[in-house]
């Protein structure tokens, strides 16, 4: 969706009242939440901020644990303290916007299954995510969470592919908030 473009949903009777708004932290995911929480504000519709985080796993080498590895809890306690930060720069957004605002943080490896079952718990009939866009082999190598969710949800999804300026605007909120891009 290019910058200040209007998408028209068609009038089937239902109304989208909550979108779902994954961001893995990275400036192309909080550009494209930026631009969820906009849209929500034209339709009058909540914004659930999620994130998911990978599960604990011990770091188990040759010679046994590391002895400076954080414990379960350590881990959780820092991850859910980065996730709260730019997750905190999402909800400035809505409130500056006048949009309801909640946020999620959920354990889970698999993220685009997180993803999707995020958007039924919190009764979400459109979920607004952004992309990099790869092709070829780079998105094979590398995957997308983007297209894994597409194929598994049954709900509407919004591809947004943010530009290079809205990327380097993300970047620049991020650093005034110290937040590393």
């Amino acid at each position: 969706m290019a910058a200040g473009t209007l998408v028209a949903l068609p009038r089937s009777g239902s109304r989208v009242d909550n979108i779902l708004v994954p961001t893995d932290g990275s400036a192309l995911s909080i550009a494209a939440a930026l631009k969820a929480v906009d849209f929500a504000r034209r339709l009058q519709a909540r914004v659930v901020a999620f994130h998911a985080i990978p599960v604990y796993q011990y770091p188990v080498y040759v010679g046994g644990i590391p002895f400076e590895c954080p414990s379960e809890a350590d881990y959780e306690k820092q991850c859910r303290a980065i996730v709260n930060r730019y997750l905190g720069l999402l909800a400035k957004a809505a409130r500056a916007q006048g949009v309801e605002f909640s946020s999620r943080i959920e354990f889970n490896s698999n993220a685009a299954q997180a993803i999707v079952d995020a958007a039924q718990r919190d009764n979400c009939s459109l979920i607004f995510m952004g992309s990099h866009g790869r092709s070829g082999l780079s998105k094979v190598f590398l995957g997308s969470v983007t297209h894994k969710t597409l194929t598994l949800t049954h709900s509407s999804v919004m591809v947004d592919r943010p530009t290079p300026d809205e990327i380097a605007q993300a970047e620049v909120l991020m650093r005034e908030s110290a937040i590393e891009p």
